[in-house]
């Protein structure tokens, strides 16, 4: 996929071959939703997912740049796919995306505690778009469509910026000893 992963290879007589970004891109994205489920979402959920996932790269099409990395987008739209039907069903995941796991220990509400005032210490220091994008993501359970249109800036942006976010905040505790 190395070479073949940027979108101006799939493009003949100015459009966009979409059977073959599906056929070379189809185990990619299988993978990436089979990972990012942890088995909490039936067959039918998954494969709903996966066309979607397809349907959402051909229907932006002309909003994407066509230098950029296919299988990126593709994980991106499938992980927010993921997270939508996870709300839709009220199915409780984690803010890091699975990244810290609870161990169970009976300190864990002064542990989270001390997490949140954290987070919050770091989210202090970003820009004021960035906190808005975190609070309308994780507090207010905005969809990042209707963060875009709030914040009018694209879906994209939204999603690039909430991953530098969570990078940061990540990066941030890790150095902290929490």
């Amino acid at each position: 996929m190395g070479t073949q992963n940027k979108l101006a290879n799939y493009y003949n007589n100015n459009q966009l071959d979409i059977e073959k970004v599906i056929e070379d891109f189809t185990p990619y994205v299988k993978t990436v939703i089979n990972n990012g489920t942890n088995n909490l979402l039936s067959f039918e959920d998954k494969e709903e997912i996966f066309a979607d996932t397809f349907f959402i790269l051909w229907k932006n099409i002309e909003r994407i740049n066509i230098y950029s990395t296919i299988s990126s987008y593709l994980a991106g739209i499938a992980n927010n796919l993921i997270k939508e039907k996870y709300r839709k069903l009220k199915i409780a995941y984690d803010i890091s995306d699975y990244e810290n796991v609870i161990d169970g220990n009976i300190d864990f509400f002064e542990k989270d505690r001390d997490i949140v005032y954290d987070i919050e210490q770091k989210l202090k220091s970003m820009k004021q778009v960035d906190r808005e994008i975190f609070n309308m993501y994780y507090y207010s359970s905005m969809s990042i469509k209707d963060i875009s249109k709030a914040l009018n800036i694209s879906e994209i942006n939204v999603k690039t910026r909430l991953h530098r976010i969570r990078k940061k905040i990540k990066k941030e505790l890790e150095k902290g000893g929490k």
